[in-house]
Parts: C-alpha cells; sequence; structure tokens
C-alpha cells in the first residue's frame, strides 16, 4: 500500500498552510495506521462484492483547519457528488464522502461491473455509490472505534450532485462551530488496471479528537 502522510499540508499553490500544536493533534503515525486498517477492510469488503480483487491506496492522509479545505483543494467548480453521514451518538462526529463526478461513475462501473461508464444505470450508479460509503466509512469507522473503544454506529447515507465548493460550504457552516480541524483520507481504488479516486473526511467531536489524542499519548508513553 503507498503510504504519504501530510499533518501540516501545504497546497500546490503554496498559500494554504495548515499547522497545529502537539497537543491538539492526534499522531501521525496512529492516523497512518487508522487508515490503512480502514484502507484494508474495506478492500476486502469491496473485493466480496464483485468477486474480483480491489486494492485501496492512501496516497494522502491530513490534518487540515476546516475552513482551509476549499482553498487547499481548489476544485471550486468541479461537478462533484457527495455523501453524508452522522454518527448515532452524541459524542461521535460527521462524516462527508466527496468524489469529483466523473471517478464517482468510474467507481460505479467497477461495482456494477458495467462494460463502461456509459452502460451505467443511473439508479444502479446511485446505490453503488451509497454501498461504497456504506463500506469505506463503516471500515474507517470500526478502524477508529476499536482504536478508542467506542461504538461509532454511522446514519443512513445521503448524496447530492453539485460543485464541489457548493457541497462543502453548505456542509462547513455547521462543522466551523462544532470541529477544530477535519481527518482526511484521499483514497484510490484499483481494479485489473482501471483506479479511481475520492474524497473521505471525517469531522470528529471534541470529545472523540480528545479520545484520540489521549489514546496515541498513551501508546506513545506521552
Amino acid at each position: 500500500m503507498n503510504k504519504q502522510i501530510n499533518i501540516d499540508a501545504t497546497s500546490e499553490q503554496g498559500n494554504v498552510k495548515a499547522s497545529f500544536s502537539e497537543q491538539s493533534q492526534v499522531d501521525s503515525g496512529i492516523l497512518l495506521e487508522l487508515g490503512s486498517i480502514g484502507a484494508g477492510h474495506a478492500a476486502t469488503s469491496l473485493s466480496d462484492v464483485i468477486q474480483q480483487p480491489v486494492t485501496i491506496d492512501l496516497p494522502k492522509i491530513l490534518n487540515l483547519q476546516v475552513h482551509l479545505i476549499p482553498s487547499f483543494y481548489n476544485l471550486h467548480e468541479v461537478p462533484t457528488i457527495g455523501v453524508f453521514l452522522q454518527l448515532m451518538e452524541d459524542n461521535g462526529c460527521d462524516i462527508l464522502l466527496m468524489l469529483e463526478l466523473s471517478e464517482a461513475r468510474k467507481i460505479a462501473a467497477m461495482m456494477t461491473m458495467a462494460s463502461s461508464i456509459e452502460e451505467l444505470d443511473p439508479s444502479m450508479e446511485t446505490s453503488a455509490i451509497h454501498e461504497l460509503a456504506n463500506i469505506l466509512i463503516g471500515s474507517f469507522l470500526t478502524a477508529i472505534s476499536d482504536f478508542v473503544g467506542m461504538t461509532l454506529l454511522p446514519t443512513t447515507p445521503q448524496s447530492a450532485l453539485d460543485t464541489f465548493d457548493a457541497i462543502l460550504d453548505t456542509f462547513l457552516v455547521k462543522q466551523s462551530m462544532l470541529s477544530e480541524s477535519a481527518l482526511i483520507f484521499e483514497t484510490r481504488f484499483k481494479r485489473l488496471g482501471e483506479d479511481a479516486k475520492c474524497i473521505l473526511m471525517i469531522f470528529p467531536s471534541s470529545e472523540l479528537r480528545n479520545q484520540l489524542i489521549q489514546k496515541s499519548k498513551t501508546l506513545l508513553n506521552l
């Protein structure tokens, strides 16, 4: 699995910088480990669903301040599908899965075994994306819940099709008041020489973030 981690993240334009004190961030190695476990579980589940080997790489993991996300990605007007889930517990988090429309259709074609993107049935496409969200988010939440020792159960996914910024702006109005930063796992799916990518954003509540930080410190003997 290709693993690269960026905790202090700078955009390609060099004008967006995210920095965190040692007391406010989850250890980078812990994030990498949780991401690797989640991606591994998701790849196994997807392989079982489509009956073909699927691998999931994590080319980048970020701990990014909420208000910097739109500028960091610079995908402002790109057509995007956003899938949103919440946790059923008060001390959990919100999750947003972002896929550029072209990438979403490639993944849907993989999952439905369509011969090409043009062969996709619209209803099957939506169902496939929701199933992907359930598998991917569920796998990452399982890794996190096992780590902190608490149950994290997601709600039914809801999706929207709009520009990247339109989806993100509506979502971040709430998150800017509740979350210090987002844990972002960029993922790349590979099957039979085809690949597609998506961005998984997890906005932990202060309680969940504190549990992640404290668990990290315990493991690192800090």
